[in-house]
C-alpha cells in the first residue's frame, strides 16, 4: 500500500520537490483541511440554534359555521329576493306642510334632482374629476370651485370667490409724480385686466372712493361678459381731466354697526364698508395716501383738551396782550405800487354735506401779491403760536380703523359662520404714512401689500 502510494505521489511529481517544498505543501494542506472543519463546525453551530430559536407554526382550526335550519334559510332568502325587486318611494317636486295651519306653502316648479347654488366649498387643493353631481368637476384639477378666479393684481397674485375693487379716484392720482392722467388710464387699463381675468361663476363688484364713496352695483353680480363691460363703463370717467377730478357722486353711507365718523378726506372706511357689507371674501385697494377720517372726540377728550388751551392762555397771557396791543397801534401800511402775478391753485372737492351739495375739485387760477411796499409794513411782537389738537383726536388712527372693521366683521361674518375677507393693497405713489397704514391693515387681514410707483 505503502508504495502503491509513493509510485502515486512520484507520477504527480511530489517527490521530485525539493524536501523543503513538500513539506510547504503539507503545511498548506493541513491548513486548509483545518479551515475546512471549523467553518463546518461553525455552519452546524449556526443551523442547530435557529432550529431551536424558530416559532413553530400552529394551525389554529375556525370555529364552526353557523348553519341555518333548511325552512329559516328558505325565508331569510325569499325576504331578500323581495326587498330588490320592490322600487324605492318617488319625491315629489313639492313641499307639503304637515302642520294643520290655513297657511299652505306654495309649489315650487323645480326639478329637486338638479339643485344649482352659489355657495363654493372650501376644500384643500387635491386633484380629481370631482366629487359627484352635487359639485362636479368644479373640483377637479385644482381643488377649487367654478366660482373661484385667480388674478394678478399689479403684481400681487391670489384667489377669490366674491371679489371687490376698490380703486381710489382723488385729486392726487393724476398728480405729475404718478404719471397724470395718463398714469391714471394706465390704472384703470390695469384693472380692467383683473375684471377680465374673472370667470363667469365668480361674484365681484367695483367701488371708487375719493371724498365719498360710490359703489357700481350694490350687491355681488356674476364676472359676465355684461357685466365686465358695464364695470369698465363705469370706472372709465373718473379723473379723466383736472376740472372733475375727486368727483364722485356717493351712494355709499356709514354702517352704523361700526363707529362713527364725521366726514374726511380719501374715504377708504365708506368704500371698504361696502365691500364688507356685500359679503366680499377677496378685497383688492388700490390707493395713493392715508385715508382721512375725522373723527367726534370724547366728553373726556374735548375736556382734557380745554383744560391743555386754558393752561396755555394762562401760561402765554402777557404775549396774548402785548401782541394785540402791537397789532392795534401799528401804523397803516404805506402806499404804493404791489405787483401780483397769476398762479394756478388747486380746490379741492367739497364733500356733501345737509343743505350744501357736493362740489367736484377744481384748478383756479388766482392773483397773488408779490412785493411792494405794502410787504416792509412795520410788524410788531408775534401772536404766541397755540397748541395744535392731537392728530388722535381729530382723524382715525389704524386702532380705530381695526375696531371698526373688527365690528364689521362681527356682523356681516362672523355671526353669520363666515370667515373676515382678504384684503391686498397697492400703494400707488403711496406717501410713507399711507404705506406704514396699508401695510398694517392688510396684514391685519391676512393680505399682501405692495409699493407701486408707476404703471407703465
Amino acid at each position: 500500500m505503502k508504495a502503491d502510494l509513493t509510485v502515486w505521489l512520484s507520477g504527480l511529481g511530489y517527490y521530485k520537490m525539493s524536501a523543503q517544498r513538500r513539506k510547504l505543501l503539507s503545511y498548506i494542506l493541513l491548513g486548509s483541511l483545518a479551515a475546512h472543519l471549523i467553518a463546518l463546525i461553525a455552519f452546524g453551530s449556526w443551523v442547530l440554534i435557529r432550529s431551536y430559536l424558530d416559532e413553530r407554526t400552529v394551525f389554529v382550526a375556525p370555529p364552526p359555521l353557523k348553519t341555518y335550519e333548511p325552512r329559516k334559510l328558505e325565508h331569510k332568502v325569499k325576504v331578500q329576493k323581495q326587498q330588490r325587486s320592490s322600487s324605492r318611494p318617488s319625491i315629489a317636486p313639492r313641499l307639503v306642510s304637515t302642520r294643520p295651519s290655513n297657511l299652505a306653502l306654495p309649489e315650487i316648479k323645480v326639478d329637486p334632482k338638479v339643485i344649482q347654488t352659489t355657495f363654493q366649498p372650501n376644500f384643500k387643493a387635491f386633484s380629481g374629476q370631482g366629487m359627484g353631481a352635487g359639485i362636479g368637476t368644479g373640483l377637479g384639477l385644482g381643488g377649487f370651485g367654478q366660482g373661484v378666479s385667480q388674478f394678478d393684481f399689479f403684481g400681487i397674485r391670489g384667489r377669490g370667490a366674491r371679489v371687490a375693487i376698490l380703486v381710489d379716484v382723488s385729486g392726487s392720482m393724476i398728480e405729475e409724480e404718478r404719471g397724470g392722467i395718463a398714469g391714471m388710464n394706465r390704472v384703470k387699463a390695469r384693472i380692467n385686466k383683473v375684471i377680465d381675468a374673472l370667470n363667469e361663476q365668480t361674484l365681484f363688484t367695483l367701488i371708487v372712493f375719493a371724498d365719498e364713496g360710490a359703489t357700481w352695483k350694490a350687491e355681488m353680480v356674476p364676472a359676465t361678459a355684461k357685466n365686465k363691460q358695464e364695470a369698465k363703463l363705469f370706472l372709465q370717467p373718473f379723473n379723466t381731466s383736472f376740472e372733475q377730478a375727486g368727483a364722485v357722486r356717493g351712494n355709499l353711507r356709514p354702517s352704523d354697526k361700526g363707529l362713527k365718523a364725521l366726514g374726511g378726506t380719501t374715504r377708504l372706511d365708506l368704500a371698504l364698508t361696502g365691500a364688507f357689507q356685500v359679503g366680499a371674501d377677496t378685497i383688492l385697494i388700490i390707493s395713493d395716501g392715508e385715508p382721512l377720517v375725522r373723527k367726534e372726540p370724547t366728553p373726556e377728550q374735548l375736556a382734557e383738551w380745554n383744560a391743555k388751551l386754558e393752561a396755555w392762555r394762562r401760561e402765554n397771557e402777557g404775549a396774548i396782550a402785548r401782541a394785540a396791543a402791537a397789532a392795534a397801534s401799528a401804523p397803516a401800511a404805506p402806499s404804493g405800487p404791489v405787483e401780483y402775478k397769476e398762479e394756478k391753485v388747486w380746490i379741492p372737492p367739497r364733500p356733501y354735506r345737509e343743505g350744501q351739495p357736493a362740489q367736484p375739485g377744481r384748478w383756479e387760477t388766482r392773483r397773488v401779491p408779490v412785493g411792494g411796499q405794502h410787504s416792509s409794513a412795520p410788524r410788531g411782537p408775534a401772536m404766541p403760536k397755540p397748541p395744535s389738537m392731537p392728530k388722535s383726536m381729530q382723524w382715525w388712527t389704524l386702532a380705530d380703523f381695526v375696531e371698526h372693521f373688527n365690528l364689521l366683521s362681527q356682523a356681516y361674518y362672523i355671526s353669520k359662520g363666515r370667515k373676515p375677507p382678504v384684503v391686498h393693497a397697492i400703494g400707488y405713489g403711496i406717501d410713507k404714512e399711507g404705506e406704514e397704514f396699508l401695510r398694517a391693515f392688510t396684514k391685519q387681514y391676512n393680505g399682501n401689500f405692495r409699493k407701486v410707483g408707476k404703471v407703465d
